[in-house]
């Protein structure tokens, strides 16, 4: 008698050193794609497929805070799900700080999390610049100390 040995897909995707088949991750592979897609939109905004998405679905933002409406296209929605995936490794260059949100926006360049892991919330301090020195380009050491962790 001959039988099948039935083995879970996620068994066979994972490395073939690790036991399995060393099958792609079809949901994984594809959300990468679409990820790519996404990348695309926030690198050529002038691209033909930028300017349509643009024009349809987010004209007032950019892609990356954009949001899908009720009824939004399969396309648009599947880049905005690779576009979650790509939000995930992306870390902001600070520069003035003003268009970043210190509490949801990735800031802090380290390996794990890149927000602050110890943030006290402090009346009108929103975004990276409240934790500038207006006059130059330098850190406000005292609002920094007041409001994040050492660790941060």
């Amino acid at each position: 008698d001959k039988k099948v040995h039935w083995i879970s897909w996620e068994k066979m995707c994972e490395a073939k050193r690790d036991g399995g088949l060393g099958f792609r991750d079809p949901k994984a592979f594809n959300q990468a794609l679409l990820a790519k897609q996404a990348w695309r939109i926030l690198q050529y905004p002038t691209s033909l497929c930028a300017r349509v998405l643009k024009a349809r679905y987010f004209p007032d933002t950019t892609i990356m805070s954009a949001t899908c409406p009720s009824g939004g296209s399969f396309t648009f929605r599947s880049i905005l799900h690779g576009r979650d995936l790509m939000r995930e490794g992306l870390v902001w260059r600070v520069g003035d700080g003003t268009s970043i949100n210190i509490h949801h926006d990735n800031w802090i360049p380290r390996s794990g999390s890149m927000r602050p892991l110890g943030v006290v919330y402090l009346q009108g301090v929103t975004k990276v610049a409240d934790l500038m020195v207006a006059t130059r380009d330098a850190w406000n050491t005292t609002k920094i100390d007041e409001m994040l962790s050492p660790d941060d």
